[in-house]
C-alpha cells in the first residue's frame, strides 16, 4: 500500500520563509469531550436552493415536514366535527389516583438509575482504553484549540509541525460524492505556546496518541494513524 503524502498538502499553507519539519496524518482521538452548546459556532446560512430536480425534491420535503394543520375547508363548509369528549383513552380518575402516580415515579427513578449505572460503566471502560484525553477548562489553551478544531467542521486530515507552529488541516469536501479535497487550517498554535509533545505509554489505545502540552499547563490528546507517525512528530519537535 503506497504511503500517503501529507507533506505536499501542508506545504501549501506555509507562510513565507516558514520551514516544514514534519507532516503526518491526523486522526481524531476517540473520547475527546464534547463541546458545550454555547461554544459551537453558528451554522453558516445555506445557499439558496437551486432549480431542477434537487430544488423540486427540496420543496417536496419542506412541505412534508411542515406541521399538519388539517385540510383547508372550502368556503361556507361546516367545520369538521371535534372529537367527542367520551373518546378518552384513560379515565381521569385513574390518572389522578395517588398509587398510580407513585408507581410511575418509582419506575421513572429506576430507569434513571439504570441509565446512570450504564453511563458510569461506559465512562470507566473508555478511561481504561483511552486514558484521560484532556486537561484544562474550555478557556485554557487546550480547550480553545479543541473548540477551533471542532468548529472548523469537515474531516481533519493532516497535521504539520514547522519552525513556527503546529497546525491541523481539515477537509471540507465531505459527503457521499467523491471530489477534490477542500483543505483549510482548522487550528494552529505557535511553538512558543507549546511546552512539549508528549508520547503516551504503550498501554494507551490507539498507539498513535501523543499529548499536545501547552505552556499554561493544559494539554490535549492528538493522534496519528500509526505509532511511527506519532514518533516522527515528537522527534521533530524535540530534535530542533
Amino acid at each position: 500500500m503506497p504511503k500517503i503524502d501529507h507533506a505536499t498538502p501542508c506545504r501549501r499553507f506555509l507562510h513565507p520563509g516558514e520551514m516544514l519539519w514534519e507532516a503526518r496524518g491526523y486522526q481524531v482521538y476517540p473520547n475527546l469531550p464534547f463541546l458545550p452548546a454555547h461554544l459551537y459556532a453558528p451554522r453558516k446560512r445555506a445557499t439558496p436552493r437551486g432549480k431542477g430536480l434537487l430544488g423540486a425534491l427540496g420543496a417536496v420535503l419542506d412541505r412534508a415536514t411542515q406541521p399538519s394543520g388539517g385540510a383547508t375547508q372550502p368556503s361556507g363548509a361546516a367545520p369538521a366535527p371535534s372529537r367527542p369528549a367520551g373518546g378518552r383513552l384513560l379515565d381521569n380518575r385513574l390518572l389522578d389516583n395517588r398509587l398510580t402516580r407513585v408507581a410511575g415515579t418509582v419506575a421513572e427513578n429506576l430507569n434513571e438509575a439504570q441509565e446512570n449505572i450504564e453511563d458510569a460503566l461506559d465512562d470507566a471502560t473508555e478511561r481504561l482504553l483511552y486514558g484521560k484525553p484532556m486537561e484544562g477548562s474550555w478557556t485554557s489553551m487546550a480547550g480553545r484549540f479543541l473548540v477551533q478544531v471542532t468548529n472548523a467542521g469537515g474531516s481533519p486530515r493532516h497535521q504539520a509541525l514547522t519552525d513556527r507552529r503546529l497546525f491541523v488541516l481539515t477537509d471540507r469536501a465531505t459527503g457521499w460524492r467523491e471530489r477534490e479535497p477542500e483543505l483549510e487550517v482548522a487550528a494552529q498554535v505557535q511553538l512558543s505556546n507549546i511546552a512539549e509533545l508528549r508520547p503516551r505509554p504503550r498501554t494507551t489505545f490507539p498507539r498513535g496518541r501523543f499529548d499536545l502540552v501547552f505552556v499554561d499547563g493544559s494539554w490535549l490528546a492528538l493522534c496519528c494513524s500509526l505509532q511511527e507517525d506519532m514518533r516522527a512528530m515528537v522527534m521533530a519537535f524535540h530534535g530542533h
